[in-house]
């Protein structure tokens, strides 16, 4: 047992969090929303173009999204546009990497390799 590596428990606030965030995620319609957004900002009546369902109920999944930070929205004419709120989803990402691995930017889990990327400052 001696040859196990070492295990790094995470800050309960970011497992909370993470498991806020992941748990929304699980249905299926938000899962897709969020698929959708990742492609680039979008309004209500496109999304439901595409997934094929009323107003309502998209504009109840995206709402949910909002108040828990992991989509944004803006306010252009008559339209309102949704999209991916990236420091939500870079919180959640860099928590990741920053807990498990010591702030390393690459992990190998058993069969995948994960890698972050880093932006060049602006």
């Amino acid at each position: 047992m001696d040859s196990l590596p070492p295990l790094r428990p995470f800050d309960e606030h970011y497992v909370a969090m993470a498991a806020r965030m992941l748990g929304l995620l699980s249905h299926p319609t938000r899962l897709h929303l969020v698929l959708l957004l990742a492609q680039g900002e979008s309004h209500v009546s496109r999304l439901c173009e595409v997934l094929d369902l009323p107003q309502s109920n998209v504009s109840h999944h995206l709402a949910l999204l909002r108040n828990t930070g992991l989509v944004s929205d803006r306010r252009e004419g008559q339209f309102v546009l949704y999209r991916i709120h990236v420091e939500a989803w870079s919180l959640v990402a860099n928590g990741f990497f920053d807990r498990l691995l010591g702030g390393e930017d690459e992990v190998t889990l058993q069969n995948f390799h994960l890698g972050r990327v880093r932006k060049a400052p602006p």
